[in-house]
């Protein structure tokens, strides 16, 4: 099923707030030594609860609609974090402009994302956040762990979280630009929002990221 783009849904929706996070599919065993071991049973997905904005009725009502088309968590949509909609660096995207950035190179470990195409000397921030579409129809979301320049020719070399796909490859263009994460809404956390005389309020729901492209 086709990902709806981010004028669809999301910028279509009053978010007042977002907590913007990952959640981990991790087992602990306690050893006879008193240490603790962490087997990570599946890889990380971003997570994100969403706080719509109190407003009037018929604008809670619309935003009520637009969830309730996505039948659950059958409907993938693309979200950004709306606290990384540009490099930190460069808050409007003016310094990378129409930049083509691609993948360079991909670590043995899949920790360091190279990347090439840059301005010079372009900073990526710790935070910021990359998009990459690959194999699949699917898309790589990853955070920025380290701050890193690229060099006069445009490269750059930094480590993301979490690791990156195997199957990312030489060339894929990279997004640095309002980066999306696909995401489906956790069914149980929609809530339309409670109306009272001329508003309504405390709408909101959970995204989770959907890595899958079908």
């Amino acid at each position: 099923m086709a990902i709806l783009s981010l004028a669809t849904i999301f910028s279509r929706l009053p978010i007042a707030s977002v907590e913007w996070d990952i959640r981990r599919n991790d087992q602990l065993a306690g050893l006879g030594s008193g240490d603790v071991m962490q087997t990570e049973l599946a890889d990380p997905v971003w997570s994100a609860a969403v706080t719509l904005g109190r407003g009037l009725h018929d604008e809670l009502k619309q935003a009520a609609a637009l969830i309730r088309r996505l039948h659950g968590a059958k409907q993938p949509f693309f979200m950004c974090d709306p606290t990384s909609l540009y490099p930190q660096a460069d808050p409007k995207g003016v310094t990378l402009g129409a930049a083509a950035v691609t993948v360079r190179a991909v670590s043995a470990d899949r920790s360091i994302l190279q990347l090439q195409g840059l301005p010079a000397g372009y900073v990526l921030t710790l935070g910021d956040k990359v998009q990459i579409p690959y194999a699949g129809g699917r898309h790589a979301f990853h955070e920025v762990s380290e701050t890193a320049a690229a060099t006069a020719g445009g490269q750059l070399d930094v480590q993301v979280f979490p690791f990156l796909p195997f199957s990312l490859a030489v060339g894929l263009a990279v997004t640095l630009k309002q980066p999306a994460c696909p995401v489906i809404i956790d069914p149980a956390t929609h809530r339309p929002g409670t109306a009272r005389r001329s508003v309504t309020e405390g709408a909101g729901f959970t995204v989770i990221q959907k890595k899958s492209a079908s």
